[in-house]
């Protein structure tokens, strides 16, 4: 496996060489660019982490529309998707759906989600959002699944899939870019907001593909002792 810092001191090394014709020279910058730009997010996905897990970050609570803020994200994620022929669905009977909680939390955990059912789903297939609303004793909650068609996840990873730096079976072999953060930083941002965060794995209708779903259960309603 070639990690960032290697392929960016190969492309350096490479650079350096007399004879690069443009080509290649515009080439091995790209590449560096690329590999740097991953090297801070990863520094900035641990540093996040470093910080919920520390208790350091005070929720910054307001009331707002759920449902602007998915259509927005889904909305600009379609766009992104388009090469790959992914398409993006969102199922909810509710035109409106007021929150109090922390706005930039709540938007990170969608982006690293809708993130990672891009890099995982197959070709031509669609993402799924749905939203509903629940009471569990007495308390009014918000639900949201997304979900995506891909190659599925093994039992093995389901267990330790919001672990830090972890990495699905064959996730290596098949290139898939990422800090190893995303999915570990989504289970803290729920729990920062007082959610719960699940994911499953199923038959799809799709020959030879399976279902994964993320479902978040967040308190409709922040409350603290």
């Amino acid at each position: 496996m070639i990690t960032p810092l290697t392929a960016m001191s190969l492309a350096i090394r490479m650079l350096r060489q007399p004879k690069l014709d443009l080509e290649r020279r515009a080439k091995y910058l790209e590449i560096l660019e690329q590999q740097c730009n991953q090297e801070i997010e990863l520094i900035n996905d641990l540093l996040s982490l470093q910080q919920l897990e520390s208790d350091q970050s005070q929720l910054q609570l307001q009331r707002i529309d759920l449902m602007p803020m998915i259509k927005h994200l889904a909305k600009s994620f379609e766009y992104k998707w388009a090469q790959k022929g992914l398409t993006l669905t969102i199922n909810s009977s509710l035109p409106s759906l007021l929150i109090n909680t922390d706005a930039e939390s709540l938007n990170r955990i969608l982006l690293e989600l809708l993130t990672n059912a891009g890099k995982y789903s197959h070709p031509n297939t669609t993402v799924v959002i749905e939203v509903t609303e629940q009471i569990q004793q007495s308390v009014k909650q918000i639900v949201m699944s997304l979900s995506n068609i891909g190659q599925g996840i093994s039992p093995e990873d389901l267990r330790h899939i919001f672990d830090k730096f972890h990495r699905g079976q064959g996730m290596t072999q098949r290139a898939v870019q990422g800090t190893g953060l995303g999915l570990a930083l989504v289970k803290c941002l729920v729990q920062h907001l007082n959610g719960t965060v699940d994911v499953s794995t199923g038959p799809s209708d799709t020959p030879r593909t399976s279902r994964v779903s993320f479902t978040i259960t967040l308190p409709q309603v922040q409350s603290f002792m």
